[in-house]
């Protein structure tokens, strides 16, 4: 990891003045024109990652300042960046679009710039892991973002169709209460679901398995030997932070004959898809996404360079695990080619879709229409995991099964991989935020306005504060603004 430059402060600090000034430019009056009413907040955010400032700022800028932004990790730690992101660098190009909201310093390479400066930045691909966490938490200071941190959502509950949502919360100092008109869910990847582990490794010993998201103690693997079973980035990112902690040997299992070579990802990221994907029918998003998982996506050329430098790593394709054992000394794993032995496995196995998992939605989950209840049994065969990822409004909303157009589900909104099918696979990510946290923003701000349409017309009919017109020549004293 490069070192920031000497005066590294001294310039965010004059960026800071800048993203200022482009404020003051670009903000117009800055009216707050939506607030707390009765106790009930117009949005609460869970989720203080990418997606979550994001759209907080998106939404001040919008002139909606009473939000509400909560998450379960400290408010420095928020996001994947610090735990299990175990890439040196992130999956995107360094050159990828910002939602920058009219302040282009708020922008990730103007503080890149700023703080390790013009060269580096023409020196890199990727933006480095560890600054993508320095940019998200100058982001939030800068854009004076409070964050309620080490707090956790356990329940989200409708009053009724109409009222407030109730948004029960557990924290340092117990448990207490929100009041929510919206609620925005920017809970990253397993935010609509939980960690898919394979059920053949649900027999072995627990400290013996890890999945690729959980906190794993590396440096107690060392002289262990470890299999991997997945492919994808996050496979070869563990297995090298493993051989990096001193693991005797990492075997990467994957069950295709060889790594794709074409990723659908880099064609996703034009602002065409990324902020139209909405238009399609519900036949072509799904012939999309079933398409997607069909081809999947290559590890990153990054990852397996960092894992192919160590002479214990292998990577083995067409090598499914059939059975994973303990023999009460190690695991042993059957594949077509034979046998493996281990003493811990990995599995990097991504996530599943399942509304109940989440203790935030479990009391409206048996409510809200997932993609199954749209398709075909035809359809649903071509992946069934998918079939089980929500079915959202183009607000991000949940829908009801009971298909009425008030329910509350609706202003329930998923900011997260939960909008895969419905929104678009980049639509929360870094690559699609600028579709996506744009369309949201929009979206809550149309939503609020028109709850409170009848007290706006009442305010504007009742306006009758002079502007001071007075008729006659002008005083040579006088300055007259328009």
């Amino acid at each position: 990891m490069r070192e920031p430059l000497p005066d590294a402060a001294a310039r965010l600090a004059v960026l800071e003045r800048d993203a200022a000034r482009q404020e003051a430019l670009s903000a117009g009056d800055g009216r707050a024109w939506v607030g707390e009413r009765d106790g009930e907040h117009p949005v609460v955010i869970v989720g203080a990652g990418q997606a979550g400032l994001v759209l907080a700022r998106g939404l001040r800028r919008r002139g909606i300042d009473d939000l509400v932004v909560l998450d379960t990790a400290p408010a420095d730690a928020t996001g994947p960046w610090s735990t299990y992101a175990r890439m040196h660098t992130l999956r995107t190009p360094k050159d990828i679009a910002w939602p920058t909201w009219g302040v282009p310093a708020v922008s990730p390479r103007a503080w890149f710039e700023a703080v390790y400066g013009e060269t580096a930045w023409e020196e890199i691909a990727f933006f480095p892991t560890v600054a993508w966490q320095g940019f998200l938490q100058w982001y939030r200071a800068v854009c004076g973002i409070e964050v309620i941190g080490s707090t956790a959502v356990t329940a989200i509950t409708p009053t009724d169709a109409e009222g407030p949502l109730r948004v029960d919360l557990d924290g340092p100092d117990g448990s207490w209460t929100l009041l929510a008109r919206h609620v925005v869910l920017a809970t990253g990847i397993e935010g609509a679901g939980g960690r898919h582990v394979p059920a053949l490794l649900s027999e072995l010993p627990r400290d013996r398995v890890h999945h690729t998201h959980d906190a794993i103690d590396f440096a107690a693997l060392a002289g262990k030997r470890i299999g991997v079973l997945g492919a994808g980035t996050g496979a070869f990112d563990n297995a090298a932070t493993a051989l990096e902690n001193g693991a005797l040997s990492v075997d990467v299992h994957m069950r295709r004959p060889a790594m794709p070579q074409v990723s659908p990802y880099r064609w996703m990221e034009f602002a065409g898809l990324i902020e139209n994907y909405g238009s399609f029918t519900d036949a072509q998003k799904w012939a999309f996404n079933v398409h997607l998982s069909a081809v999947d996506q290559p590890a990153t050329q990054n990852a397996i360079w960092r894992a192919h430098a160590f002479d214990g790593f292998r990577f083995l394709t067409s090598s499914p695990w059939h059975r994973a054992e303990w023999d009460e000394r190690e695991i042993v794993v059957t594949t077509p080619h034979g046998i493996h032995r281990y003493d811990v496995v990995i599995a990097a196995t991504g996530i599943v879709a399942d509304l109940s998992r989440r203790p935030e939605l479990a009391t409206v989950a048996p409510d809200a229409m997932v993609w199954r209840d749209v398709l075909t049994p035809a359809q649903v065969s071509e992946n069934p995991g998918l079939a089980r990822f929500p079915y959202l409004d183009d607000d991000f909303g949940l829908v009801s099964r009971g298909g009425s157009g008030g329910s509350a589900l609706s202003r329930i909104h998923l900011f997260n991989h939960g909008a895969r099918i419905s929104q678009g696979m980049l639509s929360h990510q870094i690559p699609g935020l600028v579709g996506g946290a744009t369309k949201l923003a929009a979206a809550l701000s149309r939503r609020l306005f028109a709850r409170d349409a009848e007290d706006l017309l009442a305010e504007y009919l009742a306006y009758d504060i002079p502007v001071g017109v007075h008729i006659g020549r002008r005083p040579e004293s006088a300055v007259v603004a328009g």
